[in-house]
């Protein structure tokens, strides 16, 4: 089985830890890298993702791959990669369901700060749960946000284990379970990946990272591959309104699988710019 995930936390193709640890001989997880990428700040620059991220579906779709997982809590693009028939699972659609399954209620903890909210807003509000979120805890500042690219940047603490910042997380994740009477924590981050475990460990209370969940459920799934109709549905957007055709206009591209990362100018220049919330 081949699984696709998109996007890595960096600019590179190497897998993340905790996803290569799932990894075993019959099945294979490769990382697609969106070609078009801004950072979220608002629904408006999430709009554009969105369109990243279902053209690097399309791309794993025609490379072949059984599955794709969104490697963001975001589900950029995912109904509508669905909808083009191509078999996507959500990071943060995983995390949250599982919190759903695990007990009546249930909070949020990000590393990002308040002005990320309409991502938590709309994934939470699309699958239904809104009322089943006791609260969303945003560990991040704003200030944070213009760490984005350097080594003090909290996505580069996670990716480290930094005490300080893992300090932070366990911090509100104990005032969740203190006030918030819920039955787990959801991480509002697949940044967040590298401390869940010890996160886990030291609160002994079910907490759910959305990365490893989605990859472990597309590898369960009985009968991977693309759902019915979805390549005579690919071939019918192969003209000037899909979305790849589109991301070439965008990027002012000549040819379609050219990698790249584009920068916009007037976004944060940061060291996770393709997977972003």
């Amino acid at each position: 089985m081949r699984v696709a995930v998109l996007g890595s936390g960096t600019t590179s193709l190497e897998l993340p830890a905790h996803l290569a640890a799932i990894r075993s001989a019959s099945t294979a997880i490769d990382i697609v890298n969106p070609r078009l990428v801004v950072f979220p700040a608002t629904p408006y620059e999430r709009l554009i993702v969105d369109l990243g991220y279902l053209d690097a579906a399309e791309q794993a779709q025609r490379a072949g791959f059984d599955a794709v997982v969104i490697n963001s809590f975001a589900d950029y693009g995912i109904d509508a990669a669905r909808a083009a028939g191509i078999v996507m699972l959500g990071s943060g659609e995983a995390a949250l369901r599982a919190a759903a399954a695990a007990g009546p209620r249930f909070s949020i903890v990000t590393i990002w700060p308040r002005s990320m909210a309409h991502l938590y807003d709309e994934r939470l509000r699309a699958l239904g749960l809104t009322e089943r979120c006791a609260r969303v805890r945003h560990v991040g500042t704003e200030a944070d946000l213009t760490t984005l690219g350097s080594d003090d940047s909290v996505m580069s603490q996670l990716h480290r284990g930094d005490a300080a910042m893992l300090r932070r997380v366990l911090a509100e994740c104990r005032a969740a379970i203190a006030q918030d009477d819920i039955q787990s924590i959801v991480l509002g981050c697949t940044c967040m990946a590298p401390i869940a475990a010890t996160v886990a460990a030291e609160l002994d209370f079910p907490v759910m990272e959305g990365s490893g969940l989605a990859v472990r459920a597309a590898i369960a799934m009985p009968q991977p591959g693309a759902t019915p109709g979805a390549q005579t549905m690919s071939a019918q957007r192969a003209g000037a309104t899909s979305a790849g055709a589109l991301v070439d206009a965008w990027l002012g591209l000549r040819q379609r699988n050219q990698p790249i990362n584009q920068a916009s100018d007037d976004r944060p220049d940061v060291d996770c710019d393709v997977c972003v919330p």
